[in-house]
Parts: C-alpha cells; sequence; structure tokens
C-alpha cells in the first residue's frame, strides 16, 4: 500500500497538532498503513495543499479556506476522549475507502 500523505493542523501547528498526529499514527499504525504526517497551522493549510495535496488533513479548528477537494476530518475528539473511535473509524474510511459499521 501507499503511504498516505495527511496534514494534521490547528491554530498554533505545535501543541494540539502533535497530540493529534500522535493519536492518529497510532492508529494507523495498528491498522498497518504506511504514512506521512506533517503538522501545520490552519492558516499554512490551504498553501500547503496548493504545494503538494495530501491523502487526508486532519484538524482541531475549522478551515475555512479552499483545501481542492481533500477530505477533512475535526479531531477534536481525540482532545476530549469523546467519541475518539469514531473519529478514528472516519479517517480511516477516508485513507482505505472501507465502509463504516
Amino acid at each position: 500500500m501507499k503511504r498516505k500523505r495527511i496534514y494534521v493542523c490547528c491554530g498554533s501547528g505545535i501543541a494540539t497538532s502533535t497530540v493529534i498526529a500522535k493519536k492518529v499514527k497510532d492508529a494507523l499504525d495498528k491498522e498497518g498503513i504506511p504514512y506521512i504526517v506533517d503538522q501545520f497551522t490552519v492558516q499554512q493549510i490551504s498553501s500547503k495543499v496548493a504545494m503538494l495535496k495530501p491523502d487526508l488533513i486532519v484538524s482541531s479548528a475549522q478551515i475555512t479556506t479552499d483545501v481542492q477537494g481533500v477530505p477533512v476530518v475535526m479531531a477534536r475528539s481525540f482532545l476530549t476522549g469523546i467519541n475518539k473511535q469514531d473519529t478514528i473509524d472516519e479517517i480511516l474510511y477516508v485513507l482505505k475507502g472501507a465502509q463504516l459499521s
């Protein structure tokens, strides 16, 4: 399987995105999905997508700029713990193209 490129973003591109990136990596490792994860601020995301389009964007904040049709998964649940598995299922659905159960 080809490595999936994932952009993780938050307001600062440091603290919250680091927590989310770790949770995403853990979920993908468990599923055996190869990946490349990059972290950015929400303000940087549209320019980063324009340079190199990822397979998925995972964000803690609403993205209001153009992401050229790249799927976006909101990942606040990784911070709160509420509905975390639903977020993981959504990420896997996008990356694997599998049906959610």
